[in-house]
């Protein structure tokens, strides 16, 4: 990828020009406001990081990347009540030091993350994730998300969110 990088200077996290730039911008201001918000990344459906609020060093953000991508995975694969799966809206993990929310985020053109292997028909499948505090509300945030996934559109082939 042939994109200029430079560093902010609130977080000395690179943030990149172009299309996955944008995202990361998006992220940051997510997190910048939504009260209690203290991580956001945009990760493949196969459980690679693509974009990260920038608030994290890399291997954690790869490992947060890995475990809540099997998340998603299994989430969408649990049976619903009339025996089939259904495509997923949110997760909501509860823990003493964190809520973690996940959701599906539609699907990119390749082309916003270039380097990104093994990417099917040209786009990549993508998933939101985010980390709040214990005490956050977990339906602001859950709203938020939803929010930060339409901003998403003009960067996704398949909206997931319709009006």
């Amino acid at each position: 990828m042939t994109h200029d990088t430079h560093h902010t200077a609130a977080q000395g996290s690179p943030v990149r020009d172009g299309a996955a730039g944008q995202l990361e911008r998006l992220l940051q201001e997510f997190v910048e406001t939504v009260p209690e918000v203290t991580h956001a990344l945009l990760l493949s459906r196969d459980a690679l990081a693509l974009v990260s609020s920038g608030t994290a060093t890399r291997d954690w953000v790869d490992k947060w990347a890995a475990t809540l991508g099997g998340l998603a995975s299994l989430a969408e694969n649990v049976p619903g009540p009339l025996g089939g799966a259904a495509p997923l809206k949110l997760v909501l993990v509860e823990r003493e030091d964190a809520l973690i929310l996940v959701s599906i985020a539609g699907s990119s053109g390749s082309g916003v993350f270039p380097n990104r292997p093994g990417a099917s028909a040209g786009t990549v499948d993508t998933v939101l994730a985010v980390i709040a505090s214990p005490s956050a509300n977990a339906g602001t945030v859950g709203f938020e998300m939803g929010r930060l996934i339409d901003a998403f559109a003009p960067y996704m082939l398949t909206a997931v969110r319709t009006d």
